[in-house]
């Protein structure tokens, strides 16, 4: 699987930096902490059509602010970290879609709406490297996979003014994504900005069970997240 072998490489190199300051006499310090934190998504390279209703450009994207919990803990070896976490969150993103073939004929466009709400838990592998680092300040640039667990049965969908009854969206319960991010650590207080490129497209099928219809869905999406929190 190409996504395995990608993280078992990753994995490897990450531990590259504790191998090669093996001989030094600092030992591995550990950490532990836990921040709060807002997010947002955003879909990209979507394909999605139902009955005219498509994403193209005059889809309308509209994000609320979700919020993650993350307790973590962190291995220093020098100025390298490793660091793994479980981002418990909410996202929110609704769809606004504009039927093309109305556009040139209608003086209004058909518009259909769909919203969506899912809870998950990401977890990283995340490689950091201090390069401020004082006892009461530091600053840190770090990077990693992350994959994302969606709680699928808990999701909250709702599909509006599109003509069939009762549809919704099966969604994967795996997403993968590369995060990179930038770290601020006042004393125990630590700032965290972190943006998730989702790097390969998940496939759903979006079901409209009383007329017996599956319709294909591939996207893949991007969450860019602030977070807040103490490290111990």
């Amino acid at each position: 699987m190409k996504i395995g072998r990608i993280i078992t490489a990753f994995a490897i190199a990450a531990l590259l930096p504790f191998h090669s300051v093996a001989q030094e006499k600092s030992p591995v310090k550990f950490n532990y902490g836990i921040k709060l934190g807002f997010q947002g998504v955003t879909y990209n390279t979507t394909d999605f059509c139902i009955d005219g209703y498509s994403f193209n450009d005059n889809t309308i994207q509209s994000n609320k602010v979700g919020f993650l919990a993350a307790p973590f803990v962190r291995f220093t070896k020098g100025k390298f970290y490793l660091q793994t976490e479980a981002a418990f969150g909410i996202t929110y993103h609704n769809y606004d879609f504009i039927d093309t073939e109305s556009l040139a004929t209608a003086p209004t466009p058909n518009t259909a709406e769909y919203e969506l709400k899912t809870y998950c838990v990401k977890v990283p592998l995340l490689i950091g490297y201090n390069f401020i680092n004082y006892a009461n300040y530091g600053m840190s640039a770090y990077t990693g996979p992350r994959v994302k667990f969606a709680f699928t049965s808990a999701s909250e969908q709702s599909f509006a003014s599109f003509k069939y009854a009762d549809m919704h969206e099966e969604l994967n319960k795996t997403e993968w994504y590369w995060e990179i991010g930038l770290g601020i650590r006042i004393y125990n207080v630590i700032i965290d900005f972190a943006y998730d490129w989702g790097f390969h497209r998940s496939k759903t099928g979006i079901i409209a069970p009383a007329d017996n219809l599956v319709f294909t869905s591939k996207r893949s999406n991007n969450v860019l997240s602030f977070s807040a929190g103490f490290i111990f």
